[in-house]
């Protein structure tokens, strides 16, 4: 707390007002996090456009969202291995429900299915492939650098040009 509260240039004691605890701060900026994740998605999901449009702006909010906390994704997976309920209650109590936002996902998939867009495929699979392939680059950052050979400015141009190469990916696998 004592950390915290010197890089927020603020005293130990009015930290403690405001929050008591680490653990009560700690939960109101994961839910925070959880928050701002699960609302963008559920916004892209039940918005207008096709399937395609969709998958290009959860790609982008994946992205975007992470570039700007770069350490997100390790510090939602540890807290996950601890306490796998937390992130979906926490999406829920913000009005964002994982169930809803995955019911509205497989809509739009069948409805892209049975115009011919695109092939059969389970929307819950397809769904983990986009996270997948936004998320682990940014975990994987030591090794992608290495073996890329890339500074900490070309693995950022690289991850804005993994946008369109992710949408591009996505779409070919799902051709009929």
């Amino acid at each position: 707390m004592e950390e915290i509260a010197k890089e927020a240039g603020i005293n130990r004691a009015l930290l403690h007002y405001y929050f008591r605890s680490k653990e009560r701060l700690f939960d109101l900026v994961f839910a925070q996090r959880a928050r701002e994740f699960f609302v963008g998605l559920v916004g892209i999901i039940s918005g207008a456009g096709t399937l395609e449009d969709k998958i290009r702006a959860i790609v982008a909010h994946d992205i975007d969202m992470i570039r700007s906390q770069p350490d997100l994704p390790i510090f939602i997976m540890q807290e996950l291995t601890q306490n796998p309920d937390r992130l979906v209650r926490m999406a829920a109590e913000s009005g964002a429900s994982p169930s809803m936002m995955m019911k509205t996902f497989r809509l739009a998939v069948k409805e892209a299915t049975d115009k011919k867009q695109i092939r059969p495929v389970d929307a819950g699979q397809l769904l983990i492939n986009i996270m997948s392939l936004c998320v682990y680059p940014f975990i994987a950052k030591p090794m992608v650098k290495a073996v890329q050979e890339l500074d900490d400015k070309q693995f950022d141009k690289m991850i804005l040009k993994r946008k369109e190469e992710i949408v591009d990916f996505i779409m070919n696998s799902l051709k009929p």
